[in-house]
């Protein structure tokens, strides 16, 4: 009986640690993710071309491991660092970078850096960034980097576009924070100032140049109409004098007539209409 009791009790602790060191497990790989299998042992060791769609995954956990890459958007904001100009100008950048990875390449990705994700970021990802300003920056001079803000950041997004994108990384957006050194900075803001200036002064000359317009052209105007008006006068002046003969006068005359002769130094009265039938 203590015999039996002793094999039942022997074989159940058999059988937990069966249970409990058998090597079969499951990951479960969530929506937006990938995993891979990696076989840790035999002739195939390594990254099998197999991707893993979303879902349970059962394997062997001696043999084989399961790396889980996430394939929705990441962002990353790395740290500030410095960057020189072709005039020998120093900026500060502060990137933060979006970007995907692209599912087909993710064994690729692994079989080329054999890290986690992280670690990848904050290695290859982060070199190639920090490279692509570097050598975007070496062909601008300090003030073009500032006059051609979205040329320079295009450019280096063309660069990130075709390194990253090579080894299945997809580029999203690249937020840049540049910051000048301060005596440019500060020629900058003086340049602004005198720009500002200047227009001002321009403007200024325009709006005098428009009102002294305003002012000569109703001079001119009211000139002409003067001058109009003279002419106007002068030439009915012209009319009446041609047409003032003797006898359109002698009928004005009788015309106003109130029947008194007028009055002479000669004495009486005298008829001053002669000639009149």
């Amino acid at each position: 009986m203590t015999r039996n009791i002793t094999i039942g009790i022997t074989g159940f602790i058999l059988i937990i640690i069966v249970l409990i060191a058998q090597p079969f497990t499951f990951e479960n790989i969530d929506a937006g993710n990938v995993g891979i299998r990696i076989n840790l042992y035999g002739s195939d060791k390594g990254v099998d071309n197999i991707t893993l769609v979303t879902g349970r995954v059962w394997y062997n956990a001696w043999t084989t491991k399961i790396i889980e890459f996430p394939t929705y958007t990441q962002s990353v904001d790395y740290d500030s660092f410095v960057i020189t100009t072709k005039d020998a100008a120093e900026f500060k950048v502060d990137p933060k970078l979006n970007y995907h990875i692209n599912p087909e390449k993710v064994p690729q990705i692994y079989r080329q850096y054999r890290r986690p994700l992280g670690e990848i970021q904050q290695g290859f990802m982060k070199n190639t960034i920090y490279d692509a300003y570097r050598i975007v920056a070496n062909s601008f001079t300090s003030d073009s980097v500032m006059s051609n803000r979205e040329v320079f950041e295009d450019r280096v997004q063309n660069v990130l576009t075709k390194t990253l994108g090579r080894d299945g990384f997809v580029y999203d957006q690249l937020t840049s924070a540049i910051t000048p050194p301060p005596s440019l900075r500060q020629m900058i803001d003086e340049k602004n100032t005198s720009i500002q200036a200047r227009l001002k002064a321009e403007n200024m000359a325009k709006q005098a140049e428009a009102e002294a317009k305003v002012i000569i052209a109703r001079a001119e105007g009211q000139a002409k109409a003067t001058l109009i008006k003279a002419r106007a006068e002068a030439e009915a002046n012209q009319l009446r004098q041609k047409t003032l003969t003797p006898l359109l006068i002698q009928q004005e005359w009788v015309a106003k007539w109130n029947g008194v002769l007028p009055t002479t130094n000669a004495g009486g009265g005298a008829s001053l209409m002669l000639g009149i039938k």
